[in-house]
């Protein structure tokens, strides 16, 4: 008898920081979910902020945005788990490249990337 959890794959790709590194700086959207707060201690320079605060707001922030819904679109937050979230409400919304940026600022920062504030 199988488990029915491991069928279930998720509807996002989880990427390391230089995979990231290496499709941002080939124009690869970006999309940092921290805080306005977080955001001003330091984000990546092509980024765009779109807070998580709630699935619905978020949903409705993201859709507003008007992104392609099949860009590859990079989600980032911290350490990698509000950017999971919104990496899966990304997918409910429609998106189909979808990437959770494993680490989050934590990684990017670890290692020396360029963060602006």
């Amino acid at each position: 008898m199988s488990n029915q959890f491991e069928d279930e794959a998720f509807p996002y790709n989880t990427i390391g920081t230089d995979d990231a590194k290496t499709m941002i700086d080939a124009g690869t959207r970006i999309v940092d979910v921290r805080t306005p707060e977080e955001w001003n201690y330091g984000h990546i320079a092509e980024a765009s902020l779109v807070p998580i605060q709630g699935i619905y707001a978020f949903g409705k922030a993201l859709k507003e945005q008007n992104y392609p819904l099949d860009e590859d679109i990079i989600f980032v937050c911290g350490s990698g788990q509000r950017s999971a979230s919104a990496s899966e409400i990304a997918s409910l919304l429609g998106f189909t490249k979808v990437y959770n940026l494993a680490n989050g600022m934590n990684g990017w920062v670890g290692r020396r990337y360029p963060v602006e504030h």
